[in-house]
């Protein structure tokens, strides 16, 4: 018998990370890319260090490892491509796009740790990436030189880093537990953004109310409550049941997207959404 609880937690986990791609694209009106990201980690990792460290978020033995900082560098790296992909492309083609991480983790373990694919993977991997380019052209001829297809190869790169650390940090979460290496990969990943924040200095900064508003929204609910319940949920419920999360994310983020924003969807895109969430339902629940 499924535990509601864990259930439940489950499922807002996944409607809180649904709802960072259209807040992020808000958001990107007031602030430039690698300040808005950069702020959102600094203010999770404040939220870590002040507020859950006793609750085991936070191991400091963690960070002498090499592997770590590898999967901090990763993770920095892809958001730093989503903020500047989402300059550019739609919120509703960024959220899809993003959902195929979970499209490429069983190629990724296929080749990093030799993980075996099923029929139900292979099927879902392939309706996933026939639905990108059916999402990403719209059923009309490609011009490489729009900025909408650069800032969509941008997302598609995020979404292989994303599947990057999740392979990468398998090991690690075994041998550590779930809720200190995501705040270890939360914390390493607003040092290794800082930096990045030298780019931004010739561009204007507006840190509006609404602009705070979106970058505490994103840190509080998108990050560390998103990740808080999902490990709530983990307590309780298997990793089957756990892939929930994957289609009601895409499906709150598009939803959003639509209604905020207008994204346009024809024929064509709306079945490339269809054929990735069909991919993701497939690939997450296979065993």
């Amino acid at each position: 018998m499924v535990d509601r609880r864990g259930l439940a937690a489950t499922m807002l986990a996944g409607i809180l990370f649904g709802t960072s791609v259209p807040v992020i694209k808000l958001g990107l009106s007031f602030v430039p890319p690698n300040t808005f990201v950069t702020l959102r980690f600094l203010f999770a990792s404040a939220l870590i260090v002040f507020l859950l460290q006793g609750r085991g978020w936070m191991q400091r033995d963690l960070f002498r490892s090499r592997k770590i900082w590898i999967i901090g560098f990763i993770n920095a790296f892809g958001y730093v491509l989503q903020f500047q992909g989402q300059l550019i492309t739609s919120s509703s083609n960024a959220a899809l796009i993003i959902s195929t991480a979970a499209l490429m983790i069983p190629v990724l373990s296929l080749a990093y740790v030799h993980e075996k694919m099923g029929m139900r993977k292979i099927t879902g991997v392939l309706l996933g990436f026939i639905g990108i380019t059916l999402l990403v052209t719209r059923g009309q001829p490609t011009n490489l030189g729009s900025s909408e297809l650069l800032g969509d190869f941008l997302i598609l790169g995020t979404a292989v880093t994303i599947a990057l650390v999740f392979v990468l940090s398998k090991e690690l979460v075994e041998k550590k537990g779930g809720r200190p290496v995501t705040g270890g990969i939360i914390l390493v990943t607003a040092m290794l953004l800082l930096p990045t924040v030298a780019f931004d200095l010739s561009t204007s900064i507006n840190l509006a109310p609404i602009a705070l508003f979106y970058v505490v929204f994103l840190a509080v609910f998108a990050t560390v409550g998103a990740y808080y319940f999902f490990m709530k949920g983990l307590e309780s419920v298997s990793p089957t049941i756990s892939s929930i999360i994957l289609p009601i994310e895409v499906v709150v983020a598009v939803t959003l997207s639509v209604i905020i924003f207008g994204d346009p969807f024809n024929l064509y895109s709306g079945t490339g959404a269809f054929l990735i969430i069909a991919g993701i339902i497939l690939v997450s629940s296979a065993t």
